[in-house]
């Protein structure tokens, strides 16, 4: 069944099953400079686990929805925003007049790099340095992307906060920015995924399996222990 999409004026997002704690995004989705094949993974991700989802419909050449606030983004990512909210709020994890969420939410966050960088069967994952997510879940990310990939596609290489670790605009969802954005605290946890080219071309079924598991283990171990 084709995923359904409401758009906006800088990206389309779909809410997701209502029961999934989790959204999974492609910020760079929109030639020119897009991070191809990106947008596919995020559609089928959707499609797999039930999980929200948001590709953006603007270049980053453009607006890079991707970066702090500045002048040029902020209405962009203002509405980038507003979609994560949404989600939140038909989850019933996001309570008027709390400033943080009430269980565990994952946001994947998926770009693309260069084969020249670390090989062409390679991902990097980005935290900004662990500001973007607990030290629990992140070590448990780390352990469980790195058994999966073994398994699934053995020759990957995994790579953690090296040369796209993530700027501080992954971790702002966590800690905010200010009164306008005062971030969900705690309970939510960003990474930042970069494929190789060779991986988001030809192994994207392959990282439908491994991110799919991710987030159905997340859903198992986290949320559903929390409440």
């Amino acid at each position: 069944m084709a995923v359904k999409f409401i758009q906006k004026n800088y990206v389309k997002y779909n809410l997701g099953n209502g029961y999934m704690c989790c959204h999974v995004e492609a910020l760079h989705a929109t030639p020119p400079a897009a991070d191809l094949y990106t947008d596919l993974l995020v559609r089928k991700l959707i499609q797999k686990t039930g999980s929200a989802g948001i590709i953006s419909t603007v270049s980053r050449t453009v607006i890079d929805l991707n970066r702090p606030p500045t002048d040029d983004n902020q209405e962009a990512l203002t509405e980038y925003r507003k979609c994560i909210e949404e989600i939140l709020n038909q989850l019933g994890i996001c309570e008027e007049g709390i400033d943080h969420i009430t269980v565990p939410y994952l946001h994947l966050s998926f770009h693309g790099m260069k084969d020249t960088h670390f090989g062409p069967l390679a991902i990097e994952i980005g935290t900004s340095r662990g500001r973007s997510c607990s030290k629990e879940v992140k070590k448990w990310f780390e352990e469980k992307l790195t058994e999966n990939l073994h398994t699934i596609l053995p020759n990957a290489t995994v790579i953690f906060d090296n040369k796209f670790a993530g700027n501080k605009a992954i971790h702002l969802h966590r800690v905010g920015d200010g009164e306008a954005y005062k971030g969900y605290k705690e309970n939510f946890h960003s990474f930042q995924i970069e494929l190789s080219r060779t991986i988001r071309k030809k192994h994207r079924t392959k990282m439908v399996q491994v991110f799919s598991n991710l987030i159905d283990e997340f859903q198992l171990k986290f949320v559903l222990d929390s409440k």
